[in-house]
């Protein structure tokens, strides 16, 4: 699980490298706002759950130029 709520805190942790981020409870939405101005990425999984990324682990958009293409089912 990389987000969890306690009494007196909300921490997300990264999927990818488990860097945490710790937020004070009782603003859900401003702590995202917050992590999202600093680079994380959350996104909804196949299976209904969440994934979150951190800015250091997150691919820029000159990465993902970079990637090979691949194309299925052609021979």
């Amino acid at each position: 699980m990389s987000f969890e709520e306690h009494d007196d805190c909300f921490v997300w942790q990264c999927n990818r490298c488990g860097r945490k981020a710790i937020f004070p409870p009782n603003n859900f939405w401003g702590a995202l706002a917050e992590l999202k101005s600093r680079g994380w990425e959350i996104d909804r999984t196949y299976d209904g759950g969440w994934s979150h990324t951190c800015g250091r682990c997150r691919k820029t958009g000159a990465e993902i130029l970079e990637m090979p293409v691949v194309m299925k089912g052609r021979r």
